[in-house]
């Protein structure tokens, strides 16, 4: 296997979210349970849609990388949640949670020298460990960008 350091050390710093854009935790920091679950007019989605969303993709990317008999959900109902709020504060501190540590999942996947960046996933079909890393990063910019937006429009921001 050839030195991907370099590649590893630019992936995490992308992971890390904090170059061109707002990070996650910044997104979503002082909400309160009523911000989650409003709807500003003109958008399809709350903010607790938006966050779930992150949440059931990011761990569909990380688990699809870890486990050859993983089986993603069904697109594209699969991928969001069925209510536009959460039931409680413990439902939303458990979704922050889950994405923190799936999110930590990732990078750590992406520090094992042990796993190749470049060679194509034994159970996907030309997926690499790189591209799936950069989907997150890509993925997660552009619902945190939707999030700080809302929140914008809402005049929490």
């Amino acid at each position: 296997m050839n030195d991907q350091s370099r590649i590893r050390e630019l992936l995490l710093e992308q992971l890390t979210g904090r170059n061109a854009h707002v990070d996650f935790q910044k997104a979503v920091e002082n909400l309160s349970m009523s911000d989650l679950g409003k709807k500003p007019e003109h958008f399809p989605h709350t903010i607790w849609e938006l966050i779930e969303h992150i949440r059931i993709a990011q761990h569909d990317i990380v688990a699809f990388s870890k486990d050859p008999d993983y089986e993603s959900p069904n697109w594209p109902e699969g991928y969001w949640p069925e209510s536009d709020k959460p039931d409680s504060m413990d439902e939303w501190q458990d979704s922050l949670e889950a994405i923190e540590k799936d999110h930590k999942e990732m990078e750590k996947l992406v520090k094992d020298k042990a796993n190749d960046l470049l060679i194509p996933l034994k159970h996907g079909d030309g997926q690499t460990l790189f591209r799936e890393a950069m989907l997150i990063v890509d993925h997660n910019a552009y619902h945190i960008g939707q999030i700080v937006q809302m929140r914008r429009v809402m005049d929490i921001w």
